[in-house]
């Protein structure tokens, strides 16, 4: 006896090391987690959940290779084929995903962890959520060697009046009975018998368990009705029978299920001996075309996010293009397929075909006619209805609204806001820093052109100042707000002492706002912490992310430059996210709006090009261009306010 016990003790002990060297394996191997319990029958698995949110993965006995979630959820065991989903993107490659409805992983154990983790439901019918996972005791050998020794029981049990079993041929004479208890103790744990026409008595089918349950349900046996039959055969047409959840593995979502069982057997009289799909239904769902580049990133962002969460590894860069958009060779040959985006080399500014209403075919360099025109112009209208104009203009050269489908599919975006941030956006986010840099040039030469008074060139500021708050809080516009911000810190306006305390005297007021509020909210928007309301905007500030991405060094080596770079990119990252919103926004701004044609295109860049260095100097290089107008603001701010001696 103590013999015996120490043996006991030896092989506990032999067990318990073999299981903890199981556990040991990686995270990704689906042996080194307890929760998996193997070739685990489905009666055995049934009585391991208990309580709601129960769960274990075993092995599927009726397709094997696959795997079946069990779990307990409202007081019953309900059980879930695991669906496998087989992608292509390549002849000579192919990858493995495996879900429940929606949400795929690589691995068994990463599609546990996201559904644990996220309190997800397991399938939108049943509601079912998994959270308390069931551990064996036991390594998974020990498990298969007692599912051997069972099944070598029964097969022995019924080997004196067993026969050869042809699927092709029928049963009949003294073969019936032994066939048909085999055949019934092999279907029995895996699909429910729908009932028999004709009733079996229990003492012919032999020592099968009994059903669990008196009453069908899904998820569970149903009770037997059986009654012996003379001759069982399966059915000549209709080709291969089909498994229980045959349907549930093809990668868009099946039909509903039909009423008609999937394993049809029938008898001599060719009445149904047939059973039903005994796990719970799932419907997966595929993923929404991938339309734009834009959304195919996004997709290959939200599948980095769950490797991130979940441990899991795709290899999106292997792939030609994301799971979610090769989530089936079909979606291939869609019409919305992916197109590769156009590579836009040229400006969409030209100067030399431009077709102005205001200047002449060759005009000069700030012509002295048209800048009293504009002055003009400026004058009838109020600060609210300019910065409609700049916001009607800004949004089409930014590609925030009017966009046609044509364009985006060029762009491989819906929105110049996302193409910005994206390495084909480069001659887009040259575009805007020149519009930008021109709207701060036409600011600065409506200020120091003004040759009068100190107090007229005060109102002028005046006028400006209100044109940056209509921009701000009226439009959204931070793109052209930020750019007449910039005119007023020009150190050619800076230094304009008189005409800055003529404002604080004569307009108290705008000189209050500009100081307390307007300059410390663009010092904030600077370094994206300035706080927007995303349905007030139109326009964000995307300048500090369009510098970045051309290569100037916003913020230098110092201490903060690192967090300054990361709160800019997480700003662009809400840029992109909220692109639909800012076109709806400016789409509502547009409503009803007649705009006057001198005043639009005194806000065109093409016009602005053309004023400032006339039809022949527009064409000259940029750095040329900006540092020749430079020292003509120079000159004029030096007229205006000669330097003190």
């Amino acid at each position: 006896q103590l013999t015996n016990e120490k043996g006991r003790m030896e092989s506990k002990e032999k067990l318990k090391k073999e299981l903890e060297e199981e556990l040991k394996l990686s995270t990704e191997d689906l042996r080194s987690h307890a929760w998996y319990h193997g070739a685990t029958p489905r009666e055995e698995a049934e009585t391991l959940v208990e309580r709601d949110g129960d769960f274990l993965i075993r092995d599927s006995s009726s397709s094997p290779g696959d795997y079946v979630l069990t779990c307990s959820w409202g007081g019953e065991a309900l059980h879930f084929k695991i669906i496998r989903v087989v992608l292509r993107p390549k002849r000579d490659f192919s990858r493995v995903l495996f879900q429940f409805e929606q949400d795929q992983f690589d691995n068994v154990p990463a599609l546990v962890r996201f559904h644990v983790g996220n309190r997800k439901p397991i399938s939108e019918k049943t509601g079912a959520i998994i959270f308390h996972p069931t551990n064996r005791t036991i390594p998974l050998r020990v498990i298969e060697e007692r599912l051997a020794a069972k099944q070598s029981t029964k097969g022995q049990t019924g080997s004196n009046s067993t026969k050869r079993l042809s699927l092709n041929g029928t049963l009949t004479g003294d073969t019936l009975d032994a066939a048909l208890g085999f055949a019934l103790s092999v279907a029995l744990p895996l699909i429910p018998l729908l009932g028999l026409k004709q009733s079996i008595k229990q003492s012919e089918i032999g020592s099968f368990p009994a059903p669990l349950s008196p009453t069908f349900r899904t998820g569970s046996d149903p009770i037997l009705s059986p009654k012996n039959s003379r001759q069982t055969h399966l059915p000549s047409e209709g080709g291969t029978a089909l498994r229980g959840s045959d349907g549930q593995l093809h990668s868009k979502a099946p039909p509903k299920p039909l009423r008609t069982p999937s394993i049809v057997v029938t008898n001599i009289s060719g009445d149904l001996i047939a059973n039903a799909d005994t796990y719970c239904e799932l419907v997966p769902r595929a993923p929404p075309s991938t339309k734009t580049h834009i959304n195919k990133l996004r997709s290959e962002e939200k599948w980095r996010s769950r490797i991130r969460a979940t441990d899991t590894n795709f290899q999106l860069l292997d792939l030609e293009s994301s799971p979610l958009a090769s989530f089936s060779e079909a979606s291939e040959e869609e019409e919305d397929a992916f197109v590769q985006p156009e590579i836009e080399t040229t400006s969409s500014f030209n100067p030399g075909s431009f077709n102005s209403i205001l200047l002449s075919p060759n005009n000069k360099a700030l012509d002295q006619t048209i800048l009293r025109r504009l002055k003009q112009v400026f004058a009838e209208n109020d600060a609210k209805t300019t910065a409609r104009h700049i916001l009607y203009v800004d949004c089409q050269v930014a590609r925030i609204t009017n966009v046609s489908k044509e364009q985006k599919r060029k762009m491989g975006a819906d929105s110049g806001l996302e193409l910005i941030t994206l390495p084909h956006g480069h001659q887009l986010r040259l575009d805007l820093l020149e519009r930008h840099h021109l709207i701060s040039l036409g600011i600065a030469v409506d200020l120091l052109g003004c040759t009068g008074t100190a107090s007229e060139r005060a109102t002028v500021l005046h006028k400006i100042i209100q044109l940056a708050i209509e921009l701000k809080e009226s439009m959204g516009d931070l793109f052209a707000f930020s750019a007449v911000m910039k005119a007023l810190e020009l150190p050619q306006v800076t230094r304009l002492e008189l005409t800055w305390r003529t404002l604080r005297r004569l307009h108290t007021d705008s000189a209050v706002a500009f100081e307390k509020n307007l300059k410390p909210f663009l010092k904030a928007m600077e370094s994206s912490k300035a706080e927007s309301a995303v349905n007030s905007l139109t326009f964000p500030h995307i300048l500090p992310l369009i510098m970045l991405m051309e290569g100037v060094d916003l913020f230098g080596q110092t201490e903060n430059s690192c967090e300054l770079l990361l709160q800019t990119l997480e700003a662009a990252r809400a840029v992109v996210l909220n692109t639909s919103a800012y076109t709806a926004n400016a789409e509502e701004k547009f409503k009803d709006f007649q705009p006057n044609k001198e005043l639009l295109e005194a806000f065109r860049t093409e016009f602005a090009q053309r004023l400032f260095w006339g039809s022949k100097g527009a064409e000259v290089k940029q750095e040329e261009r900006y540092n020749k107008f430079d020292q003509i603001l120079t000159v004029l701010s030096k007229k205006l306010e000669p330097e003190q001696l």
